[in-house]
This record gives structure tokens, C-alpha cells and sequence, in this order.
């Protein structure tokens, strides 16, 4: 039966009867109160209503002279008695309500809210032993709409109950009894009758010390006071820390707080900052590190120490700030010896855009060690700065470039970076022959332990040196079994040199999820969109590029991405505008390399397009020229098959047959097939022997599927549907007489 149900034949049988309404909050104690007045006036009987309050329980007889009008005591007559909320009522009151059961022929109807203050004193409990019959309410499911209920009982606690309230709200999870004594400042008994109660009010889950739902919580986060929050957090974290937990739980707490807790909370977070570096999570790095560094607000050792691990965990996801606090911590330090140790850990790249006064601070250390002697460590430290410096020079306008092989250094971690970087300027600027390149590269690479915090040294260059050496299959196999966004990059990169189109645009979609992009980056994901003619990915990149355009590589990449999308918008004139001003910043900065900068070929493409025939060849006679003279196959192969298709006749028929014999040799598959797709596109009649040729649109949508494209891609470039698409490839297919994607590149291979 239900309370309702209970009172009903109460109220039907003209005897007197207790009934008691028990429950936790919100349980509907009053809504039963309510029903029970209703039907008693539909049974033509007088009801009467009374209910406690916290804030008058000590006004003597309060309760019962609601009811009565003023008297001190209950009248006999027959009818309904109702109190609410009877854990609040004055002593006097509740004595006279004991008294009342059995003397009187009213149904007097009591609601008590278990776990409430009063709720199990003494004279509450000799008012319930009197009850003929006792309803316990089930607890409800708290909702948003309880919040204002929730609220005014949490307020209503003494003040031993909301203090484990508060602790509880703290250390959330982490919560146990002993902790929640400690915090709140309360015994383990105290603690566990408050724990109680407030299980009996249904806001918590006694045995699991947990809230029974997010508003209970949130309002006990809401009535908090900001002094005492802060307070707690304090002492929780400390609590924490001297129980062993785990220094990433006690990190986190402490992020929280922005109080100074002293030497030990900084140790704390260094401890996991290492360890949410080896999981692989180095934006939680950076924020325990910068929390660290509010610890030690005062120039000194301890504060540049601090700034140099903050530095080394922002290196992968914010390069800027990296430079700015190893440059804060350089000038913190007064020997040459600190000053240079922190100097050598900037990453070569992000010197190359960073401010004036950096440079200036590097190029000040580079003096500092040249008048002075030297011991192993400073030497060690000179080659490092070195490596740097000449990496960033490199990559500035008219920057110094070394062109001798034969200079030796030391079989060091320090003398790799010097030998890297030299190789990497000698790259980019077409100074050595690619095979003399690849084959210091190559020894070089011998001799360097595999690891993959390298991408933030000048070793980091010899992934693009072997690239465009032509030596890509050394650079995949020593990238192979390392991880980060850094080195994924490195492997987009890898993979366009060694045509594996669908694997590098797989890659770069996983690097483009990144927070923060280096310059590095974005010139390879650049150079894979212009490379495969890619407009979705043009197009995402042209405004990530163009915010970091300050940056000399980033500023040529940008260009040329401008090129790529005006030949996608079929502005062709602007396009070549672009190819061409991104040809002019990289000759101003020396970057002839054919491999790395093609943007003739792009400008070349477009000439041709326009008409200018003369123009397009002569420029792609250039390109071939110098990849030549550079030396790598696959830049070779590249530039003839171009030639080759601007050439008429048999001269340009030999010429992608050359192609495609160097491409083979050099192993890039994207590029071998460009040159058996020119090659057949020449020699269609050989075709027509076996079967009818490819149509105009069939053509394009085979060399779109060489490329790469998903069939939704070739429809969106060719704005045409996929099912158009499908129709063309399905009859390529068959005139090849191939069964799918993978026989392409054979099938054209035989035609020729």
C-alpha cells in the first residue's frame, strides 16, 4: 500500500491513528501531506496543517499553536492532523503529539526527512515509536529541478556535516573515510555519523563515499565559500601527496590551485611532467611544467631550470613559447657554462623564426665560447649551438653555406648535429652532387642511435637531405619504430618521395589533428598537396601557412599552395604569379635544390596551359637541368617525363621513355606512373590494336586515381557524381583489361 492508501482507510475507519511519512530528500513527503488534505476534504472532514522550521525551533508550543490557534495542546475531534518536516519542531510540540497518539479520534499524519538535523532525537523517535503505521518513501532520481531543494537542506547542516560535505566535494575520487576525516577536521567516528545521515538524506552513497548525483555535488560546489575551497584543495593535495598517491593524480590536483605550496609541490609536477612525457602526452607535460614555474616567481638556478623543462616539453606542441622560456631562462643564469647548456637545446628550426633579440642571444653565447677555453663539456656545447646557428643561417636569406666534405669532427652526438646541419644546407642549396650527399648522409645515419626526440635537433634535417638525395628507403627504414607527430611528418614526407600517395595523405590527415604544426611541417604537407595536385588539402592549408608566412620556407610553401589553388579555381594567371614569386624568394635565399623547390614545373604546367609554349619548355629544360646537375634519380626521371610531354615527336617519346627507366631505377611509384601515363597518352596507337582507346574524361579520372584520388575526390575535382566517376573507371578498366586500382601502373606499362 502506499502512504496515500495508508491514510485513506485511516481516515475511513473514524478511529484515531499515527501515521509516519518517512523518507530522504525529495522524496515526496509533502506531495503525500497534500493528497491526504485533498481527500480528506472530499470526505467532508476538517484538516488541519502544521510544519516545523529549523529557524523556530526554539519558540516554545510553535508547531502545535499552528494548528490550534493558539492553545498548547491538540483538540480531541475527529478530522486530519498534518505536520510537516516534524525532525524541526520545538521540544514542547513534539511532546504533545507523543502524548496525542491513541487519545484522540483524528488521524494525525507526521513527515519526518531521515538523515536531517533531529531527525533520530530522542523525542522525534518516541513521537514514531506511537505510530500505528510507518511509510518509508523511496528515494528519488535528483534531477536539475531538485537543485533549489538540494541547496536549502545542504545550508541547514550543522557545521560537522557540511565540513565532510566539502572535504567529500574535494577529493572527488579519490575520497575515502580516512582522508575525509583528515580534510574536513573531524574524527573517524564523527566523519562516519555525518557519512550517515547524509546517506539517510539520500545525497550520498555511504559505502562508496560517493554523491548520488551530479547536482547534489554541484550545489555542495556552489555553497562552498571561496576561502574555504581553496583551503581544502590545499590540504587535499598535501593529504595526497603524504599517502604515496601517484604523482600525476597529485599534479593534477595541484594545477588546480594557484596558492605557492613550496619546493615539494614543484618536484612533484616535475616527477609528472616525465611521466606524462614517456606516455606520450606532452601538452600535459606542459601544463604541469607551467604550474611548476609559478613556484618559483624569483630570477635563479631553480627558476631557469624550471623554464628549460618547460621548454623541452612545449618543443613538439608550442615551438614559439619553447623558444621564449629557453630564452628567459639564458638570460637567468650567470655562468657561460649554464647559459650555453641552455642555448644548445633550442630546435634548429624554430630559431629560424624566432625573434631578433633570440639570435642575437645565441649568436652572444657563440662569442662568449669562442674567446674561451675550452673543456670537453664547453666543446661539446660550442658544436651544438654551432649546428644550430648554422642550420638557422641556412635557412635566412643569403646565409653563409659550407661546401667541404672533408672536414672531420668528433664521433660525438654534438659532432652529428654539426655534420647534419652542414648536410642539409648543402641540400637545399644544390652545392655537392646528390650521390656524394647521400653517401656522408648515409654514414652519418650509421652512426646515430635510433630515437625519436631526435626531430628536435639539427638530426632531424637528414630525413629531408636523404629525401631529396634520393635516398629514401635509408631514411624509412631508421624512421621505422619511432612515434610522435614530428616524426609522422617526417614520414608524409618519406612516403611522397617514394610515391606511396595514399599512405602520405593517411599520414598527414593524422598531423593535421595537432594543436600546434612546426614550420617543417607545414612545408611537408605543402609540398604534398602541390605534389599531387590535392585541392581539398590545398585549400586547408593555404590559411595555417599563411598565419606563419614570417618564416622564409613557410613563405615559399605558402606560395606555391597559392599556385596550386589558382590552378584549381582555373585563375591561371594568378597561379603562375604565385609559382613565380615563390621561385623568386627561394632564389633569393639560395634554395636551388630541383628536388625540394620545383616550382618551375608548376609554373611550367600552367605556361602551357596558357598557350605560352616556348616559355613552358624553356623553364622545363631548366628543371631539368639542374636536377641533372643535382643528380637524384627521381628528380631526374621527374623533370624528363615534364620535358618529355611538352616535346613533340619521337624527341619527346624518347625522352618519357628515359623517364620511365630512371623511375624505375629510383623507385617512386607516384611519379613512375605520371611517366607511363605520359608515355601511353604518346603512343595511343598501339592501343587502338588491341581495343578502343580511353576517352578524353576516362583518361582523367584514371590519372586522378593514379594519384591517389577516392572516387568521391575525382567526382568533387571534376564536379561531376561518383557514379560518373564509377562508370569511367569501370570502363578504363575493361579496356585496359585490369581488374582494379593496383593493376593500373602495370597495365600502361604494357602498353608501351
Amino acid at each position: 500500500m502506499t502512504g496515500l492508501d495508508v491514510i485513506a482507510a485511516a481516515l475511513r475507519s473514524g478511529t484515531g491513528s499515527l501515521v509516519v511519512v518517512r523518507g530522504p530528500l525529495g522524496c515526496g513527503r509533502s506531495a503525500v501531506l497534500k493528497d491526504a488534505r485533498g481527500l480528506a476534504e472530499g470526505l467532508g472532514l476538517p484538516a488541519l496543517r502544521a510544519w516545523g522550521a529549523r529557524q523556530e525551533k526554539d519558540f516554545p508550543f510553535g508547531v502545535v499553536r499552528q494548528l490550534t490557534g493558539g492553545a498548547d495542546d491538540l483538540p480531541a475531534a475527529a478530522g486530519l492532523i498534518c505536520v510537516d518536516d516534524l525532525q524541526w519542531a520545538d521540544d514542547e510540540s513534539l511532546r504533545v503529539l507523543a502524548r496525542a497518539a491513541g487519545r484522540i479520534r483524528a488521524v494525525l499524519v507526521v513527515c519526518v526527512r531521515d538523515g536531517d538535523v533531529g531527525s533520530d532525537s530522542v523525542l522525534v523517535e518516541e513521537v514514531v515509536r506511537q505510530a500505528d503505521h510507518v511509510v518509508a518513501l523511496r528515494p528519488p532520481h535528483l534531477d536539475e529541478n531538485a537543485r533549489p531543494k538540494v541547496v536549502a537542506c545542504l545550508r541547514a547542516q550543522p557545521a560537522r556535516v557540511r565540513a565532510v560535505l566539502d572535504a567529500m566535494a574535494v577529493l572527488g575520487d579519490d575520497a575515502d573515510a580516512r582522508s575525509i576525516a583528515a580534510l574536513a577536521g573531524v574524527d573517524e567516528v564523527g566523519c562516519a555519523t555525518a557519512v550517515r545521515a547524509l546517506d539517510l538524506l539520500g545525497l550520498v552513497d555511504r559505502w562508496a563515499f560517493l554523491f548520488t548525483h551530479d547536482v547534489v555535488r554541484e550545489a555542495v560546489e556552489e555553497t562552498m565559500a571561496p576561502a574555504d575551497r581553496a583551503r581544502l584543495q590545499a590540504g587535499a593535495v598535501r593529504l595526497l601527496h603524504d599517502a604515496g598517491a601517484p604523482a600525476e593524480v597529485v599534479a593534477g590536483r595541484l594545477l588546480a590551485i594557484t596558492s605557492a605550496q613550496g619546493w615539494w609541490a614543484v618536484e612533484v609536477l616535475r616527477l609528472a611532467a616525465e611521466v606524462a612525457l614517456r606516455r606520450g602526452a606532452p601538452e600535459v607535460a606542459v601544463e604541469y611544467l607551467r604550474r611548476a614555474v609559478l613556484e618559483q616567481p624569483e630570477p635563479g638556478p631553480r627558476r631557469a631550470a624550471l623554464l628549460t623543462d618547460l621548454a623541452t616539453a612545449e618543443r613538439g606542441v608550442d615551438g614559439a613559447a619553447a623558444v621564449a622560456h629557453l630564452a628567459m631562462a639564458a638570460r637567468t643564469v650567470p655562468g657561460l657554462r649554464e647559459r650555453a647548456a641552455i642555448v644548445a637545446r633550442f630546435v634548429p628550426g624554430a630559431l629560424a623564426e624566432a625573434p631578433a633579440a633570440v639570435r642575437e642571444l645565441v649568436e652572444g653565447v657563440e662569442e662568449e665560447l669562442r674567446a674561451a677555453p675550452h673543456d670537453d663539456v664547453l666543446r661539446d656545447l660550442a658544436l651544438r649551438i654551432s649546428a644550430r646557428s648554422h642550420h638557422a643561417h641556412c635557412l635566412a636569406p643569403r646565409g653563409a653555406c659550407f661546401d667541404r666534405l672533408d672536414e672531420t669532427f668528433p664521433a660525438t652526438s654534438a659532432g652529428r648535429e654539426v655534420r647534419a646541419a652542414r648536410l642539409h644546407c648543402a641540400t637545399i642549396r644544390s652545392v655537392w652532387r646528390a650521390d656524394d650527399v647521400a653517401a656522408a648522409a648515409r654514414r652519418l645515419l650509421a652512426e646515430t642511435p635510433a630515437a625519436s626526440d631526435h626531430v628536435h635537433t639539427p638530426i632531424a634535417s637528414l630525413v629531408t637531405t636523404l629525401c631529396a638525395a634520393g635516398a629514401v628507403d635509408l631514411a624509412a627504414g631508421w624512421l621505422a619504430e619511432r612515434a610522435g607527430v614530428l616524426v609522422e611528418a617526417e614520414q608524409v614526407l618519406v612516403h611522397l618521395h617514394s610515391g606511396r600517395i595514399t599512405a602520405a595523405r593517411a599520414l598527414a590527415e593524422s598531423v593535421l589533428t595537432s594543436p600546434w604544426l612546426a614550420p617543417e611541417v607545414l612545408v611537408t604537407l605543402a609540398s604534398l598537396a602541390c605534389d599531387t595536385q590535392d585541392d581539398r588539402l590545398v585549400h586547408r592549408l593555404v590559411p595555417l601557412l599563411e598565419h606563419r608566412a614570417h618564416v622564409p620556407a613557410v613563405s615559399v610553401a605558402h606560395r606555391m599552395l597559392c599556385g596550386a589553388a589558382g590552378v584549381a579555381a582555373v585563375d591561371l594567371r594568378a597561379a603562375l604569379a604565385s609559382f613565380r614569386e615563390a621561385g623568386c624568394q627561394a632564389e633569393d635565399l639560395g634554395w636551388r635544390n630541383p628536388v625540394l623547390f620545383g616550382w618551375r614545373t608548376e609554373a611550367a604546367r600552367v605556361l602551357w596551359r596558357l598557350g605560352d609554349v616556348a616559355q613552358a619548355r624553356d623553364l622545363a629544360a631548366e628543371q631539368h637541368a639542374l636536377a641533372t646537375e643535382w643528380g637524384a634519380a627521381a628528380g631526374i626521371g621527374k623533370a624528363l617525363c615534364h620535358l618529355g610531354s611538352m616535346t613533340g615527336g619521337q624527341a619527346g617519346v624518347t625522352m618519357l621513355r628515359q623517364a620511365v627507366a630512371v623511375l624505375e631505377e629510383a623507385g617512386n611509384r607516384f611519379e613512375l606512373a605520371r611517366a607511363w601515363w605520359q608515355l601511353e597518352r604518346r603512343t595511343a596507337d598501339r592501343q587502338r590494336d588491341s581495343g578502343p582507346a580511353l576517352t578524353g574524361a576516362q583518361q582523367r579520372v584514371v590519372e586522378l586515381a593514379l594519384a591517389g584520388r577516392s572516387n568521391q575526390e575525382i567526382a568533387e575535382h571534376m564536379r561531376v557524381g561518383v557514379r560518373v566517376v564509377e562508370k569511367h573507371l569501370t570502363n578504363a578498366y575493361r579496356k585496359l583489361g585490369v581488374q582494379g586500382r593496383g593493376e593500373l601502373s602495370t597495365a600502361l606499362a604494357h602498353l608501351t
